[in-house]
């Protein structure tokens, strides 16, 4: 089915979907989005300073908003699927591997975007000395947005699945 969302910037385009549900707001939808656009806005020259510690401002808060989701609401939900099939324990016990590479990856990210802030004090106005780990560090955040959206989206397939399932709607 092809159906159109909005992306971060508010525009609409189009989007191939796998679910029948059409305007599911997921809880990390505007923090993932805070995130990309920030690390998709490059620093001003003479700013790298501020702009790091922006970046790693915006980070921690949407970190602290995905592990709320991971501590306390997939829990439940995988617990809900494992309830409503038993037959998608394996595909849970995937979920929950994932939810733990994504936790230990928040930690990795704070250190290194840490880092980056305090790398870009010391360069001063010398900001060509910590270009490679910027670059670096923003394809490892724009991929980390990316799995954590791949997570959301694959626990809401399965919950989906787990009722379809059991209520005989599923193929």
């Amino acid at each position: 089915m092809f159906c159109a969302r909005e992306d971060c910037a508010g525009t609409t385009k189009g989007i191939l979907t796998v679910t029948h549900k059409l305007d599911i707001k997921e809880p990390l939808t505007d923090p993932l989005c805070r995130l990309e656009t920030a690390l998709g806005t490059p620093p001003v020259p003479g700013e790298l300073r501020t702009w790091a510690t922006t970046l790693r401002k915006t980070f921690d808060e949407t970190t602290r908003d995905i592990l709320q989701q991971i501590d306390t609401v997939h829990p439940a939900q995988f617990q809900e699927i494992e309830d409503t099939n038993s037959e998608l324990l394996a595909r849970v016990e995937g979920l929950r591997e994932e939810d733990r590479k994504n936790r230990d990856t928040c930690r990795s990210l704070a250190v290194q975007f840490a880092e980056l802030e305090a790398s870009a004090v010391r360069a001063g106005a010398d900001e060509k000395q910590v270009i490679e780990q910027q670059q670096k560090l923003l394809e490892e955040g724009l991929r980390f947005v990316m799995n954590v959206r791949r997570q959301e989206t694959a626990i809401r397939t399965w919950t989906e699945e787990a009722f379809d399932r059991d209520s005989g709607m599923g193929d």
